[in-house]
Order: structure tokens, then sequence, then C-alpha cells
């Protein structure tokens, strides 16, 4: 569901965690002309939108601002072919500008405020571009429903309406097309196999985070230049309590047998943290934790090279093992569950259309066609068939390695129900994501966000602090004796405790207005 993340807390919320999206968002590559398989989900539409005829739109050009892995250096020859295939729809041509995961918000934060006019770009709910944000900055554009209905009925009919309310902003509104994917997310360790087998480690036997300390040590003793367990700024977050509703992405936590829905404040968090925090530092110093982890930017860079044992995902889609073998140097990896199943909503990927764009409804034909057209979502997903990818039948693709296009973000780029399937993914994965989207632990703080106008201030200084302290305690650096209380102090003087009160009214507003 997600690569390269690198997310801080945003105050208002529950340590709210990167990767999902790693993950939470990654989705798998699309079919080019025919119905992926049986499985696609019967709002998927198969036929290409009906929109304006070219003849009649003038021409115009657009720009798409992305995350992505180093896509490569047929980047400028798939941007070519995608401009002849969107001219023939919708007559405008894109300039794809993809960006590494560690420049785009710094990128997109300094176009937007310098004024720079561009079209569409990639963001999310908490991650990046954070959506609410950048729409209390006035950075992004309202899709109001008129503007939906003209421009973009056809992906818009593809959403289940029971989703579409995750779009909704504070002021209810809706400024973003969400990707539809998978929208739920399980916390899950990702074990390379080949140390699965040859330890012999029974993963039934994995419940929480502390299970898998013994099968880190004997990859210390054993596997020399293996690192036990991979992480980095965009990759902690190893913490679960089974006897909390506390999901990643969730404005508030609480306990699951409390039928007053209590919130759980953050400073409680991390005290009840401690020995989560001590077990950190324990595998810190026993080389269990690669020691640059709360330096290095992007795991991914880590565990491209194969020597990363245990790491961590957020999302944990059905035949996700696929993207995550292609991070791991090419070796088979398994997921082992650690947490319940939430329904998190659509909101984690989205595409949205900033207030500086001159061509609006033009760049919501075009969020359209990225999320209902089959052969424009394989093409600026995969590239050409033939020289980027084999097609191995109607409903699998091979991608060639080295072929000079490879972003592997297909999450970024539309409807992953469009998706051709690859690898080992079984024929019912479609229908599996359905099932775990519909049947994952709906929270009672489904669709609660906090309305910061009131702490904009305090949020900001208690982010400045989680910065400080937050990424560097996760992966186990620093010795929470030292370290946890000096956080808690400097949370409270930056105005945690005002943050907690009006989250706390909120919510309670929230509950009484859901009967709860």
């Amino acid at each position: 569901m997600i690569k390269g993340k690198k997310m801080y807390l945003s105050s208002a919320a529950i340590m709210l965690l990167s990767m999902s999206v790693l993950a939470g968002c990654k989705t798998d590559t699309a079919s080019e002309t025919s119905s992926p398989a049986a499985t696609t989900p019967a709002t998927t539409t198969s036929a290409t939108p009906a929109t304006p005829a070219p003849s009649t739109l003038p021409e115009v050009k657009l720009t798409f601002y992305y995350p992505s892995n180093p896509p490569g250096k047929d980047q400028a020859l798939v941007n070519e072919e995608v401009n002849k295939y969107v001219k023939s729809k919708i007559n405008a041509t894109v300039d794809l500008k993809p960006l590494s995961f560690d420049e785009y918000d710094p990128k997109l934060n300094t176009i937007m405020a310098s004024g720079e006019a561009f079209d569409v770009a990639w963001g999310s709910k908490y991650w990046l571009l954070s959506y609410q944000p950048n729409i209390d900055k006035g950075a992004l554009l309202e899709l109001t429903d008129a503007m939906i209905s003209k421009n973009a009925a056809a992906a818009r009919k593809n959403i289940p309406d029971k989703f579409w309310p995750d779009m909704k902003a504070t002021d209810g509104k809706v400024y973003g097309f969400p990707v539809y994917q998978i929208a739920a997310k399980t916390k899950s360790l990702v074990i390379q196999k080949q140390f699965v087998d040859k330890y012999k480690l029974d993963v039934n036997s994995i419940k929480t985070y502390k299970d898998i300390e013994p099968f880190l040590k004997s990859i210390k003793d054993n596997e020399k230049d293996v690192i036990p367990f991979g992480m980095a700024q965009n990759s902690w977050g190893l913490y679960t309590d089974p006897n909390l509703v506390a999901a990643d992405g969730l404005a508030v936590a609480y306990k699951k047998d409390d039928k007053t829905y209590t919130s759980i404040t953050k400073i409680q968090q991390l005290q009840n943290k401690k020995d989560f925090f001590t077990t950190m530092h324990k595998w810190s110093l026993a080389g269990y934790i690669n020691e640059d982890a709360p330096l290095l930017k992007n795991i991914t860079d880590l565990k491209k090279k194969g020597k990363v044992a245990v790491s961590l995902e957020f999302t944990t889609k059905p035949g996700g093992e696929v993207d995550e073998m292609a991070n791991n140097g090419g070796n088979a990896v398994v997921y082992v569950p650690i947490s319940d199943s939430y329904f998190t909503g659509v909101a984690s990927a989205m595409q949205v259309i900033s207030k500086t764009s001159k061509n609006p409804d033009r760049a919501l034909m075009f969020i359209n066609l990225l999320n209902t057209d089959k052969v424009l979502y394989n093409l600026i997903s995969n590239g050409l068939e033939g020289k980027h990818y084999t097609k191995k039948d109607d409903k699998y693709i091979e991608p060639i390695k080295d072929s000079g296009y490879a972003p592997n973000v297909d999450w970024v780029f539309g409807n992953q129900f469009n998706a051709f399937l690859k690898g080992a993914q079984t024929p019912d994965v479609w229908d599996k994501t359905i099932k775990l989207n519909e049947s994952a632990m709906v929270p009672a703080s489904y669709g609660f966000d906090v309305n910061r106008d009131t702490i904009k201030s305090e949020v900001a200084n208690v982010t400045a602090v989680d910065n400080e302290f937050q990424v560097a305690l996760e992966t186990g650096a620093v010795d929470p004796a030292d370290q946890l209380q000096k956080y808690i102090d400097k949370l409270k003087a930056a105005g945690q405790d005002k943050i907690d009160a009006e989250t706390t009214k909120q919510w309670q507003a929230f509950l009484k207005a859901k009967g709860l």
C-alpha cells in the first residue's frame, strides 16, 4: 500500500505511522485492454468513460506531480506515449513529474507557497501532501458534485457510496478523488521466507512484536551481513496493543471494552509504551536493528539489497507479497499479522487538483481516465508492452528486468481493480481485497477528524517535539529511561494538553451525533 515514506505524527492524531500507506498504498499492475480477471468487482468500469469528443475541446497541457521510485531511463518515452493516448481521449498532454519520496513534500510545499501553477498531484489523508492541512492552506480545489458529475462520473461510479464520506474535509466538502484500492489495514511483519524455512520459524506462533525476538537472535548469531530487523524514518511503528482500538490513521484511541469510547491521550499512550521503547532499545544494543535506523530516510533502499530478514508492513494487502519480494532483492517473503484488520477508508491515496490549475475541468477528466481506463493505467504504471513487460495471458504480466521503466508505484496512478496480476498473485486477489475492505473492523472513530483551527500553533509546536524524539525512541536508538520523560515534558510545554482537551471535546460531540 506503500514506498519511501517519511511521516511524522499529526499531533491531533494518534501515532499516525507511515507506511500505510509503505505500503498501505501499494497496488499492482493494470490490464491493457481486457478485464484483468473474472474477480474484478462489478463496480469497475471496463469501457473507456464517456467524455466530450476531443475535437470539441481546445488543446491544453497539464502537469501531474507524484511520488515515485526512480522510474528509469525510458520515463520520457513513456510520457510521450501517455500524451499520444491522453490527447486522443481529451485533447490534452500531460507533463509527468515524478519526485522521490524524500523530496515530494518539500518540493510540493515550495511550489504551492510560490503560487506556481500546476494541475494534478498525488496526496493522502495523513502522509505525503496531507489532505486537511493543505485544504486549510487553500492549496486544493474543491471538487463539487457538479464538477465530478460532468468530468468524472465513471470514476465516481466505481467508488462504493459507503466509502465516499471518507473524502469529506472538516467543512463537509470534497477536495480530492480517491485512488480506489484496499481500504483496510493490518499491521504485519514481513519475513524473508528463506530464513523462515532455515530456522523453522512457526509463523503461527507470532502474535506480537515480542514473539519475534528469539528469531532475531538466531539471525544475528548466524547470518553475517544480514540485518535482523530493518527500520528507517519511514518504517517505525512496530507497537500494537490488542486491547486498544488504535489503528494507524485514526484520530483517537480507545479501549476495546470501553462502551463510553473514552479517548486515551497521546501522553497516556506514550507512558503505556515505555516497555515497548525499552525493548526496542535492547534490540538496538543487541544489534538486531540497523544502527542508522533513525537517520535512514527510506527503508526500501536498505531492503532492496536483500539483507533485511524482518521488516514492517502497515497495510498487508492480499497479494502484496509480490511487491515485497521485489523490495527484498527478489527474495520471497511471508506476511505475519500482528494486529487486527481495521477499515481505514479510501482517503489514504488520492489525486488532487491545485487551486492554481488553469484547466481544472480537464484535470478532472484526466483523473477520470486514470481511474477508469485500463490502457492508460497500464501504460503509466508499467510502460510499453514488449519493452518494459510481457503479457503471459489475459490476466498476468511479467515485468522485464532492467527494462528502462519500472516506477513500481501503480498505487499512485489509479483504481487498483483495473490491474493486471503478476508473479504469485492468485486469480482471486481482488475478491480477497474487496472482502477484506468489507470485513475489517470499522472503529467508532471512522469518519472523525480534528478541526485544528483553534490549536494550530500548538500542533506546530508539538510536531517539532515529535520530530526531535519520536523516531529515536521508536527505533531503539535512545534509552527511554533518559528520553521518554523529557519527551513528555516537552510535549506538555508545547501545548499537548490543550490539543488533547480540544480533541476530546470534538470527539464527544462526534459520539453524541452518532448516538454513541
